[in-house]
């Protein structure tokens, strides 16, 4: 009776998977409007969406345009910085090297990359080569990210100046998302092999899958005309340079060659017959290796486990493990997602940061596992990033109404300025200019430079140059003398912690 009901319960499971996860050319035609619709709603720029099912590419379409102030279309190879999703290629790039015998993932760090130093001894000590891929190195979310973003400084003096950013958590405690090891994790590559992060990346894994025109730099990119110009609020802005976050996020990529690296996720490190990298490191990638918040686990289709693997989120939904990752930068935002068990995969890109690709990302992933839902995902998101936006300004307006009025500095204009440093970012200068002081972070002074406005007593309002970063303030602080012994930043910025900054006057 026993082998009965097996033999009806798989009859029933086979055909309930294969009627409720097929696609017409309908349904794929009503994606294509419905992504089309929305990219105009959310005013986003460009955007390029891959679907790989079953082995071959069912939908590959693009919209709107590279650069919003021309008549330059987004096709299938025009390319997108996709940010963090380069975190899983780095990640396949170390499975190769222990497929080589080169390295293993229990390899201290410190023995493979002399010199190396962290703030806490221990973690300094025991930390090995899986740790760097895991996030659970003991520091919070985008700790040290300050070191990197829009400066010049190599890989290594990146590294070197973590040390000075305090441990707030154990090794292997909790999770926190850390470039910074990502780019470690790069020049481990590099002092293994002797070759570059990049150089090393493309022999190996973007030329065998035919990436060739993938980049890892977009350095030259305002004469490229496959390029995808970074935007905000539907406008171009120019190119950052980010070839210091290296392994962490630097690659470059089109809709049509992602398809190329799903296809390899896919086939569990085989690409068309070639083996790239071992099964048994694809799954050692792809398995939980940091817990992190998860659902409640009470709703039959909602999500019960969540976890980083090596380079990649993990997930469950509807049954279904989901392999995925994020990237965004100021001006591209990406998602990457691999649903083994239906042999389906997709690549989202944008060149604006919008809510639009989490929503696309959720209206895909219930196009072929929960088609029964027909929840407006966009519509959703939109509404939220509006009611965000109105957040942000009813904030200002608050911050505004506690401003104390009719208040002066402690001191005179010339006594606030000089040079000042923080031991982990670097030096700041605060100058006179036409009467006012001006700020500048030297190693960011591009992006990092404001007029400091008077807003109460010994407090500045600033607006850095770079138009990602929201206002904030600068606030001076005095020995038992009344002499100004430093500042610090307080900006509401969840990418980059100006707070943990503490500058003191040389």
């Amino acid at each position: 009776m026993k082998k009965i009901v097996a033999i009806l319960l798989g009859v029933f499971l086979t055909f309930n998977y294969t009627t409720t996860f097929s696609q017409s050319t309908e349904d794929y035609e009503n994606l294509n409007t419905y992504i089309k619709e929305y990219t105009e709603a959310f005013n986003m720029p460009g955007f390029a969406v891959g679907i790989i099912k079953n082995g071959d590419v069912v939908f590959e379409h693009t919209y709107g345009l590279k650069k919003s102030d021309t008549e330059l279309k987004v096709d299938e190879n025009t390319l997108f910085g996709i940010a963090s999703c380069s975190k899983a290629f780095t990640s396949a790039c170390i499975s190769i090297l222990v497929d080589r015998g080169e390295l293993n993932w229990s390899d201290k760090v410190v023995d493979v990359l002399p010199g190396f130093k962290l703030y806490d001894p221990y973690i300094t000590a025991n930390l090995t080569v899986e740790d760097l891929l895991a996030h659970r190195s003991g520091f919070e979310t985008f700790d040290g990210d300050l070191i990197w973003y829009g400066t010049k400084r190599s890989n290594s003096e990146v590294i070197s100046r973590f040390q000075y950013r305090e441990n707030p958590y154990g090794l292997r405690e909790k999770f926190g998302y850390s470039n910074l090891m990502f780019i470690t994790a790069g020049e481990v590559i590099k002092n293994v092999t002797g070759l570059e992060w990049t150089e090393f990346l493309k022999e190996n894994i973007l030329d065998k899958i035919s990436m060739n025109e993938s980049t890892t730099t977009n350095s030259g990119f305002a004469e490229n005309g496959d390029a995808a110009w970074p935007h905000i609020d539907g406008k171009p802005m120019g190119f950052i340079n980010y070839d210091n976050i290296s392994s962490a996020g630097a690659i470059n990529s089109s809709v049509s060659e992602m398809l190329n690296w799903l296809e390899l996720v896919l086939g569990k490190g085989v690409y068309k017959g070639d083996t790239i990298f071992s099964k048994s490191n694809y799954y050692r990638m792809a398995s939980a290796k940091t817990p992190m918040n998860g659902g409640r686990g009470e709703k039959i289709d909602g999500t019960h486990f969540s976890a980083y693997g090596l380079g990649w989120f993990l997930k469950d939904y509807q049954g279904r493990k989901i392999i995925h990752h994020g990237g965004g930068l100021p001006g591209f935002h990406s998602k990457v997602v691999v649903i083994p068990e239906d042999s389906l995969a997709y690549v989202i890109l944008a060149n604006q940061l919008s809510a639009l690709v989490p929503a696309i990302d959720r209206k895909i992933m219930d196009f072929y596992l929960n088609s029964s839902d027909t929840t407006d995902w966009a519509k959703l998101y939109l509404n939220a990033e509006n009611n965000q936006k109105e957040r942000f300004d009813k904030k200002w307006e608050k911050i505004a109404d506690e401003r104390v009025k009719k208040t002066k500095p402690s001191l005179e204009i010339e006594d606030y300025s000089g040079v000042y440093e923080d031991k982990m970012y670097g030096k700041a200068e605060i100058e006179i200019k036409d009467k006012e002081l001006f700020l500048t972070l030297i190693p960011t002074a591009e992006l990092l430079n404001s007029k400091m406005e008077h807003w109460h007593f010994d407090t500045f309002k600033i607006k850095f140059e770079d138009p990602f970063l929201p206002p904030g303030f600068v606030t001076f602080s005095m020995n038992s003398k009344g002499d100004i012994i430093g500042f610090k930043i307080d900006m509401d910025a969840p990418d980059f912690h100006f707070k943990k900054l503490d500058f003191k006057k040389l």
